[in-house]
């Protein structure tokens, strides 16, 4: 990326973006969350409902957030100048990305601990056999044993559980951290900020790496697990449908929350890194290949996933959905199982758990980033030149607040905040930010500012309209309103999370979904005060529209006024010459809100069309224009660069 003075970070190339867009999208969601609930419910049956959604849901959410993102050129809070009543949305992103931040990065810890006992262990591996101090009675690698009550269990689930996690009874059994947990997860933390105090220009180039390495990795695992015996059979599973599924709509949710998930909608980072893109990309393009290649990359690591727990249900003696946890642990369970089958299963260990680190870090640096971002444009002037500071801060407080799931019950507190942080309240955010712009800000606003950003009008238009305004919202409505209906209490293998746990969750839910209407009766309040009347507080337009106005949105009735015919001919001539060559969005946010409102106040002088001419001799007045070729202040002595028929306007007329 480079930096444009005081505006935001860019890009250096069209590369960058993609690689460090499909980086982010392409994360542990691909190889840890989707081959667990594809496992959940029913493997092959959930391949249906999944790419439904990402075609109804998805790809249209995934484009519309990286529009407002490269038109605006703002972050998630700011960028919400779009529709001043409905900011609260800009802060339940925060909110919901920051509970994300925090345990995904806890899935990073127990991969560095994989990576320190698989060098430690060299050659082998301490999860290949049973002979090992923390393995019960009921651990099974091959060898037929006495097993009273009928339950065996893999040598790599017991060490996950009872080695790396030292798992107690239940949520409520915390006991005491374990050292190991918190060493990994304080280094990993270490690693983030290190990251992030290079600068966001670091991640276009880190992307080349990142976005490339996990299919080597995948490619590699599936062509082992071919070779296993009762892969065939696992497989088989994994793309053998059960209809029986598709009419249950916890399978439907399922599928919704994970392309929300995996792509990370409603969380701010898409937003975050479209803003860094030159304002004529064609993230329409970009938006589907992204899209599609996140959830083909998904698809793919199923294969080897589900090829190891067909050999695992074939060692174990039982059916393929009995073989392996259908819970979080998933994947380091069926993955070091499979890993232990290769030559020189130490090498492969360390280069796997790596892959898996490298993957969290591509995500959870955009998480953390957005969330230092949105910290300090609260106070830009004071913060801009404190970032690493804050930046400190945000870690270590995300670190002390994952300190509880480096406790015995880590694994209960993952789970829950992964149950109750994204689903409901990606769902609701993703309603507000649909009703914010297409309903409000104004749908055909939104497609020309798209047409401005690609050059051509997106096909087909009537699906993208019908998507943007009717289709998702109805969908989403309906699934959240079914999910809600449906709930049922919180469930991990034969564990049933207590009552007071659902609480914590609902909470958690809340805190986030709450913000939205709280920061909606805040805007209110303050028309109120100077509107007086609830009525005129809703007529005050600038709560509802955007505070500033973007090229091209001016309405018939700005011109209506005969003395308004100067300003409205200068008016006319920001769609040829502003931001042409894709200049910063906020600076140009910025004069053109100024330039607007001086022009305004001179429309309020009699109508002397020759005092109004001299009054706009861009000489002498007091306001800010917009050009081409840079920003200048007409007040300063400087004379900077304006834009060529702006200067005739001003000209003409004085």
């Amino acid at each position: 990326m480079t930096t444009d003075g005081a505006s935001r970070d860019r890009f250096n190339n069209k590369i960058e973006y993609f690689l460090t867009a499909l980086s982010y999208a392409v994360g542990l969601g691909n190889v840890w969350r989707f081959p667990y609930l594809c496992y959940k419910n029913g493997g092959g049956s959930f391949l249906i409902p999944y790419m439904t959604s990402l075609l109804i849901l998805g790809l249209p959410f995934f484009f519309f957030e990286s529009s407002i993102g490269q038109f605006t050129s703002l972050g998630p809070i700011k960028v919400w100048r779009l529709s001043p009543l409905f900011k609260g949305i800009g802060y339940a992103m925060f909110v919901m990305g920051a509970y994300v931040g925090i345990y995904y990065n806890m899935v990073v810890a127990w991969s560095f601990y994989y990576v320190y006992s698989a060098l430690t262990e060299m050659p082998s591996v301490p999860w290949l056999s049973c002979n090992n101090e923390w393995n019960s009675q009921e651990c099974a690698d091959g060898i037929i044993r006495n097993v009273t009550d009928g339950k065996q269990t893999s040598p790599s689930q017991e060490f996950f559980y009872h080695k790396v996690l030292q798992i107690s009874g239940g949520i409520d059994e915390m006991g005491f951290l374990r050292p190991h947990l918190v060493l990994c997860l304080a280094l990993a933390w270490i690693f983030i900020y290190c990251g992030l105090c290079l600068g966001t220009k670091s991640l276009g180039k880190i992307s080349y790496f990142t976005a490339f390495f996990p299919y080597i990795m995948i490619t590699a695992l599936l062509i082992n697990g071919l070779q296993l015996q009762g892969s065939t059979e696992g497989i088989l599973h994994y793309i053998s449908p059960n209809f029986e599924k598709l009419s249950e709509i916890g399978v439907w949710s399922d599928a919704a929350t994970q392309i929300f998930y995996s792509l990370s909608i409603c969380m701010g980072g898409v937003i975050t890194l479209a803003s860094y893109n030159n304002f004529k990309n064609n993230l329409f393009q970009d938006s589907i290949l992204i899209v599609i290649s996140n959830s083909l990359t998904s698809i793919y690591a199923g294969f080897a996933i589900f090829s190891v727990i067909g050999f695992m249900a074939n060692q174990l003696g039982k059916s393929i959905d009995e073989a392996a946890d259908q819970g979080v642990g998933l994947a380091f369970v069926a993955y070091p199982a499979a890993l232990a089958r290769l030559p020189y299963p130490s090498i492969w260990s360390v280069i796997f758990f790596l892959m898996i680190i490298t993957l969290g870090f591509g995500s959870q640096m955009t998480i953390v980033e957005t969330t230092v971002a949105t910290l300090v444009d609260f106070w830009p002037n004071k913060l801009q030149k404190r970032k690493p500071l804050v930046l400190g801060l945000v870690c270590l407080v995300m670190f002390l607040a994952g300190l509880p799931m480096c406790t015995g019950a880590g694994l209960y507190i993952l789970q829950l905040m992964d149950s109750y942080s994204i689903p409901y309240s990606a769902f609701f955010i993703a309603i507000a930010e649909l009703i914010a712009i297409f309903w409000v800000y104004g749908l055909d606003i939104h497609m020309k500012n798209i047409y401005r950003m690609v050059g051509y009008k997106i096909w087909p238009q009537v699906y993208w309209r019908f998507m943007f305004k009717y289709g998702c919202p109805i969908l989403i409505c309906g699934m959240l309103t079914v999910v809600i209906w449906k709930h049922e209490p919180l469930v991990y293998n034969d564990y049933v999370f207590p009552k007071y746990s659902e609480y914590v969750g609902w909470s958690l839910t809340a805190s986030s979904t709450l913000l939205i209407p709280l920061f909606a009766i805040i805007e209110l309040v303050k028309v109120l005060r100077k509107r007086k009347t609830l009525q005129a507080s809703f007529m005050h337009t600038q709560i509802l529209r955007p505070e500033v106005k973007f090229v091209g949105d001016l309405t018939p009735s700005d011109q209506s006024d005969k003395s308004f015919d100067s300003i409205s001919s200068i008016a006319k001539s920001f769609p040829e010459d502003l931001n042409a060559s894709g200049q910063d969005n906020h600076a140009f946010l910025q004069c053109n809100e100024n330039f607007r409102r001086n022009l305004n106040q001179f429309a309020n002088f009699e109508a002397n069309s020759k005092n109004n001419a001299k009054l706009l001799n861009f000489t002498s007045i007091s306001t800010w224009t917009c050009g081409n070729n840079g920003v200048s202040n007409l007040n300063d002595d400087k004379k900077l660069p304006i834009s060529p028929s702006l200067q005739n306007v001003f000209q003409q007329q004085a």
